[in-house]
């Protein structure tokens, strides 16, 4: 809930928002630094993370189950191909469609304020006044840094954009495809580990082998780049990946294993 403006404090009409000439034509804006672009590229880690482990899970799963269940290798290979295809192509479409409706949500709120602030600009002044007094401004400090920020409407519309709703609206204009492409590319590279593995010459029960090994080296590898970017151990990080997708992998086979047969049919074969 927005805090309450205290009545008795009064802003002057010459002091609000809307006495901005053309306020109601810009976009929420801060300065850019060179940090906030580093930071944004190293937030691209999720999507990495995410896709790889899905690829590596999903493909393993499958390609194991089919080289055991079939012993064909172009069986296992056609599925393999088809399951990394699909799967890329749905992961990166399915980033592209959350991130346009997220901007699309975010920029509507953004329009949402713009009217109320052209509706009632009095009431939007003094509660962005009170929202500094929650920071621990004065009266006097708050109201003295909101007519300050009322002088540049589009710096004026980040803040209340952030302090009212706790959200960046730089969202509603970042169009960029790096995000899905990541999550495409990344889905596609992990499926590709265990796939790898049974286009080596040898027996498939020793390419089952190899493509767990692999997969584990896959998870391992990803979740120490992680660890790269972040204050904590890059061992850890990267055991907690492998682990993580251990117990997922482990939780498949045991409900191929087990679930089927309460119903009726034979089990399947997940990861052999």
């Amino acid at each position: 809930m927005a805090p309450q403006p205290d009545p008795r404090e009064e802003t002057p009409s010459h002091e609000v928002l809307v006495d901005v000439p053309g306020w109601h034509l810009v976009k929420p804006r801060i300065p850019d630094t060179p940090q906030r672009r580093e930071l944004e590229r190293h937030r691209n880690i999720r999507q990495i993370v995410f896709g790889v482990q899905d690829g590596i899970l999903t493909t393993l799963g499958i390609v194991t189950g089919v080289g055991v269940a079939e012993g064909e290798r172009s069986a296992v290979l056609i599925t393999g191909g088809l399951t990394l295809l699909a799967g890329a192509l749905s992961m990166g479409v399915g980033e592209y469609l959350g991130g346009k409706s997220e901007r699309e949500v975010v920029q509507a709120t953004i329009e949402t304020e713009k009217s109320e602030m052209a509706a009632n600009p009095q009431d939007e002044f003094a509660e962005q006044v009170a929202y500094y007094k929650l920071k621990g401004f004065s009266a006097e400090e708050a109201q003295m840094i909101v007519r300050r920020l009322a002088q540049n409407p589009e710096i004026y519309l980040y803040e209340m954009m952030r302090d009212e709703f706790g959200i960046d609206p730089r969202i509603a204009e970042d169009t960029s495809l790096r995000g899905p492409l990541s999550m495409g590319a990344s889905f596609a590279l992990g499926s590709a580990i265990p796939i790898v593995a049974f286009i080596l010459p040898v027996a498939m029960r020793v390419s089952a082998i190899l493509a767990l090994i692999f997969a584990t080296a896959g998870l391992f590898a990803i979740g120490y780049y992680a660890g790269t970017l972040t204050n904590r151990s890059n061992w850890s990080k990267a055991l907690e990946v492998v682990a993580y997708g251990a117990a997922v992998f482990a939780l498949s086979y045991l409900a191929g294993r087990y679930i089927p047969p309460l119903f009726g049919h034979a089990p399947v074969s997940v990861g052999g």
